[in-house]
């Protein structure tokens, strides 16, 4: 069976994010990222400044494609379901699909690669938004553990931590591996870590 095609108001939505995205990208290899408006944007893709803000919250969002990350409903009941894996996969699982959040449909890793190198201003909105992503699995592990004392509160930053290292080995290794179509890369420094932690231990 095929899955349905998007609606008339998902491919509208879908459509403005293009243009807005288009628009501000437009804009700033004409005239540097520091000169561009939102207004500038906005008036450019053709919808109003509040329009703008109904997709973008900023205009370096507009420009790398990226939004304010969520907690994924799916996602998130994967990972409370404590059948499914072991906790540190789940985190790791659950930090990877918020983070894939943040990633709007029309944006690529290559594009917002080499806009960042010739905007390195454009790297703090990226590394807020990854703080921002551990700040949401942070609180859903504590609550998750909270009932269970200090101890398991530790415990779960201790995971974060470890999960966000092995964020950073799959980055060192394939950059575009948390694009929301890779998964191999995810899994397979997975597997190594587990691999490591059951040596060591």
């Amino acid at each position: 069976m095929h899955a349905s095609s998007p609606g008339l108001r998902e491919r509208h939505r879908l459509r403005t994010i293009k243009d807005l995205n288009r628009a501000a990208v437009e804009l700033v290899m004409e005239h540097g990222l520091s000169a561009v408006t939102v207004e500038a944007i906005a008036d450019r893709a053709g919808v109003s400044r509040r329009t703008f803000f109904n997709y973008f919250a900023t205009k370096e969002d507009a420009v790398l494609g990226t939004r304010t990350p969520t907690v994924p409903e799916d996602a998130l009941n994967r990972f409370l379901d404590g059948d499914e894996n072991d906790q540190f996969t789940r985190t790791i699982r659950l930090i990877v699909a918020i983070l894939r959040s943040t990633i709007a449909d029309s944006s690529s890793y290559r594009e917002r690669a080499a806009l960042t190198h010739r905007f390195p201003e454009l790297r703090e909105r990226l590394l807020h938004h990854v703080s921002a992503a551990e700040r949401l699995v942070e609180t859903i592990l504590d609550d998750k553990l909270s009932a269970s004392g200090a101890a398991a509160r530790e415990s779960s930053r201790a995971l974060l931590m470890l999960a966000g290292t092995v964020l950073r080995f799959v980055y060192a290794r394939d950059p575009g591996s948390v694009e929301p179509d890779q998964t191999a890369a995810i899994e397979s420094a997975i597997a190594t870590f587990k691999k490591v932690l059951e040596d060591i231990s």
